[in-house]
């Protein structure tokens, strides 16, 4: 196993890790958590709305015998957490659905506007609560944020000097966010990556595009995370693992990791730059969208116009592809075009947009 510094903070990571929110049961999370754990992968990242409510729950279980193993993040909206006192509730509220008698870290989910670090920082804001917790014992080591906003709110949020760490999406496909990484990492706060698959598009299987990315027979998940442990500046990859064939997976595609340079790096980006996969942003299969107040579900249609941009393209078929897909013209009818989904993507996708296109081909 490889592990990196969670930049100033003495804490050493794992440079693969466990996301909370893929697992279908109870029973694949307890089984990838320990097969995880027995690897050496040491950090976990969830929340409280992730899997319905139940990853919390289900995590706490599974590493109840084995907790000095791992270091456990959740994290709230400043919006439902806007208080010292809202945040240290939730704090109280994750303890008990976990079982657990402290967190490691706790998160700002989304810091992305300045108005939204300014209302953290604020004298009776998230930070007083999270200090407080962190007097009381029940949160270890301190603050960190997720993030899919603008550099200059990122640099903020680093120069503020308050947060342990932050989690952004990066991967292969889509860098954006590589100066700010750099730039964290100078600051000496650690970077955790989220979407490292793209949003599971690496790990679709053999698309003859990404041979570039294969090796002995494996498919582009290997390439893809090899990409991510060659790059100095990340401290950990939240990888996704649902099922624990997936950790034996990350294990494989960290076989000579360590000889991994900038140039194999930079090598990786020439090829893929060059067969303009797809443009721009895309959906990332997050499902932040998915609590649709008319029981729409935005986020299955959404991935499903994502990958007919690249595998439905022969056809110029977009009917035929959604009802293969399980999108029906009934479920689509449901939505009111309010754009509740919209506010909610961390991407800033035009979902109605999409909605509106498939409404019409249907």
């Amino acid at each position: 196993m490889i592990y990196r510094p969670l930049g100033n903070t003495g804490i050493r990571l794992s440079i693969f890790s466990f996301g909370g929110m893929r697992w279908e049961t109870e029973e694949d999370c307890h089984n990838t958590i320990q097969r995880g754990l027995d690897a050496g992968f040491n950090y976990v990242d969830t929340s409280s709305g992730y899997i319905n409510g139940h990853s919390e729950e289900w995590l706490g279980r599974a590493i109840k015998k084995r907790r000095n193993e791992i270091y456990f993040s959740s994290k709230a909206n400043w919006m439902s957490a806007p208080s010292a006192d809202a945040v240290r509730a939730s704090i109280d509220q994750a303890l008990k659905k976990t079982g657990l008698n402290y967190l490691d870290f706790y998160q700002v989910w989304n810091c992305e506007t300045h108005e939204i670090l300014r209302d953290v920082l604020k004298k009776g804001g998230m930070l007083e609560g999270v200090q407080k917790a962190m007097k009381e014992g029940v949160i270890k080591h301190g603050l960190g944020f997720t993030f899919h906003g603008k550099p200059d709110v990122f640099r903020a949020a680093i120069d503020s000097g308050v947060f342990l760490c932050a989690t952004v999406s990066y991967n292969l496909m889509n860098r954006e966010e590589e100066e700010q990484i750099a730039y964290a990492a100078k600051k000496g706060v650690g970077v955790i990556i989220m979407n490292p698959l793209a949003g599971g598009i690496f790990g679709m299987g053999k698309d003859p595009a990404f041979d570039f990315l294969t090796s002995a027979g494996r498919d582009p998940w290997y390439g893809a995370l090899r990409f991510l442990v060659a790059n100095q500046n990340i401290t950990t990859c939240i990888t996704g693992m649902s099922r624990s064939y997936q950790v034996d997976e990350n294990l494989i595609a960290l076989e000579r990791a360590d000889r991994l340079d900038d140039a194999f790096r930079q090598d990786l980006i020439k090829k893929m730059d060059a067969i303009k996969f797809t443009e721009g942003k895309f959906c990332t299969s997050c499902e932040y969208c998915k609590e649709c107040p008319h029981t729409f579900e935005p986020h299955k249609l959404m991935k499903s116009m994502r990958d007919f941009q690249r595998y439905g393209m022969e056809k110029k078929d977009l009917r035929s592809w959604l009802n293969n897909n399980w999108i029906f013209r009934a479920d689509i009818d449901k939505c009111t075009e309010c754009g509740e989904c919209e506010a909610r993507c961390p991407q800033k996708l035009e979902i109605v947009s999409e909605i509106l296109r498939a409404k019409t081909v249907l």
